[in-house]
């Protein structure tokens, strides 16, 4: 079982800080929780209505975004889907599009309970 969050990830945006504040990996986080449902929506709609362009791009900027927290395994699913949907495969696609919305889930909580450790 691989953790959600690569924590490497998470200490390396909090070592940009001088003082240790957290503040850019929460301004980081509260992005990600605002625009990452809409991107799976994005996902999910292109699919449905056969826009593989509208996929692709949302695909490929959920997975700059949850690889910049750490989220490697929503940024694997991305990749594969970004790859998909470059190549027009709605079989695999469409296949890709519940891994994607459960990781994302996933993340979603781990996300949530680390920005709880740091709200005071």
């Amino acid at each position: 079982m691989h953790p959600v969050l690569d924590m490497s990830v998470v200490e390396e945006l909090l070592s940009f800080a001088d003082d240790g504040d957290p503040e850019l990996l929460m301004d980081l986080i509260q992005m990600f929780l605002e625009d990452g449902p809409a991107k799976v929506a994005a996902v999910t709609s292109g699919l449905a209505a056969g826009d593989f362009d509208q996929a692709e791009r949302a695909a490929h900027s959920l997975k700059g975004s949850s690889g910049n927290l750490g989220a490697r395994l929503l940024q694997e699913v991305c990749e594969e889907l970004q790859q998909s949907t470059r190549q027009h495969q709605l079989e695999v696609s469409q296949r890709l599009a519940p891994q994607l919305q459960a990781k994302f889930a996933e993340a979603e909580v781990a996300l949530r309970n680390l920005l709880a450790t740091y709200q005071h």
